[in-house]
């Protein structure tokens, strides 16, 4: 590790030889800023076969070492998330780490002192380095996790639609897309956002693409302004970014929200329909891919997002539909408001008696109480039985 101290900032880095096929160190590096003020935290390589959010973190760390003027207040920190899978190329070794973040999965690997294994020691140190940098945090802190995937696509942004998360996901001018978080259990994202980070997720192209290293470099150069670590149009980094990803996702929908994601396991043998891309639109009944029991359609008209085109992962394919950005506008207007304590006097719905900031929809009853009327007001689905639905309201759901 070297550690120089550069107009009055501090630039520790560890930089990789290699990135796949060799274990990365855990922090790839930490520039601080003579001024305090907030932190940015992002992580790449949570996947293993992803190694593109590493690379542009390098680049970055390398940028700003040499950098006279370097950041403006506070701190960027660049950590790697899974690093034996990134050693091993794959996508993960035995779980899913970016599925691997539940409160008590996590509270009890935090607790145990002993040897661990996998995925189990991958998510104990890293957090314990998140841990550390929220300790040592005088203000803000936020959180960009990159990845990629592995079909052809063009870059979005993902966050938990909360009002503190908005303006951080919406700095990007890529698509926005809305309630992956209710289909992907147990991601990095969610869990520190319920720690009051604000975070945002940034898939920036094909795995192995060098166009998906360029755009998320261009990621943490806009990241780094919308978390206030760098000052607002004065950079020239940050404006180039952001007209390279506003030039490539130009006609595409700047809102979309998961309709449907197909899960599949490994005995289902699903193989998804060559050619696919992401934001391409399909129609109901389009057959997209086949497995065990024969093809799988898609089940109603809208545009197509992360098919899989990799062994692991249990993630088929997502449905996503525009939202148009009114629709956005008016939540924020009824989220302030506290609408939702109406929602009790709606037949059908009820609160729930055991989980705080959550109710119970019957779904006999509350037809027309879609899952959208719910995230309109804040809300979250935790469960979808065949009767009712239990949405909860997103912690920390407020503006900065």
């Amino acid at each position: 590790m070297s550690e120089t101290i550069v107009a009055g900032r501090e630039t520790v880095l560890e930089v990789p030889e290699r990135i796949a096929g060799i274990e990365v160190p855990r922090v790839l590096g930490r520039v601080e800023a003579a001024e305090l003020g907030p932190t940015l935290i992002v992580v790449g390589g949570m996947h293993g076969n992803e190694p593109a959010g590493v690379k542009a973190l390098q680049r970055i760390l390398a940028r700003l070492e040499s950098d006279p003027v370097g950041l403006d207040r506070g701190r960027l920190v660049g950590l790697t998330g899974n690093r034996k899978a990134l050693a091993a190329k794959r996508r993960y070794l035995v779980n899913d780490l970016n599925r691997y973040w539940l409160p008590g999965r996590v509270a009890r690997l935090r607790a145990s002192t002993g040897p661990l294994d996998g995925e189990d020691e991958e998510l104990r140190d890293l957090n314990r380095e998140i841990e550390r940098q929220l300790f040592e945090a005088r203000e803000t802190v936020y959180l960009l996790d990159l990845h990629t995937t592995s079909g052809p696509e063009l870059p979005f942004a993902t966050h938990d639609d909360t009002l503190r998360n908005r303006p951080f996901a919406f700095a990007f001018p890529v698509p926005v897309v809305l309630g992956l978080e209710e289909e992907l259990v147990g991601t990095l994202s969610s869990y520190v956002g319920t720690l009051g980070v604000v975070t945002a997720g940034f898939e920036s192209g094909q795995h192995d693409a060098e166009a998906a290293v360029d755009r998320a470099e261009a990621a943490i150069w806009i990241a780094l302004e919308a978390s206030g670590v760098l000052l607002k149009d004065n950079h020239p980094e940050v404006e180039a970014a952001r007209h390279r990803l506003a030039r490539e996702c130009k006609g595409l929908p700047r809102v979309v929200e998961v309709r449907h994601r197909h899960a599949i396991t490994p005995d289902d043998s699903y193989r998804m329909k060559p050619g696919y891309e992401n934001f391409q639109a399909v129609a109901a009944g389009e057959p997209i891919g086949r497995d065990g029991r024969g093809p799988v359609v898609s089940p109603f008209s809208g545009l197509i997002l992360m098919p899989l085109y990799q062994k692991q992962g249990a993630d088929g394919f997502f449905i996503v539909q525009r939202v148009a950005r009114m629709w956005l506008e008016a939540s924020a207007v009824v989220r302030r408001w506290r609408l939702e304590r109406l929602l009790p006097l709606l037949p059908g719905v009820r609160r729930h008696p055991d989980l705080p900031d959550s109710f119970v929809v019957d779904r006999r009853y509350a037809r027309w109480l879609a899952r959208e009327f719910f995230h309109l007001l804040g809300y979250k689905r935790l469960g979808d039985a065949s009767r009712v639905l239990i949405m909860s309201r997103r912690l920390h759901d407020r503006s900065q």
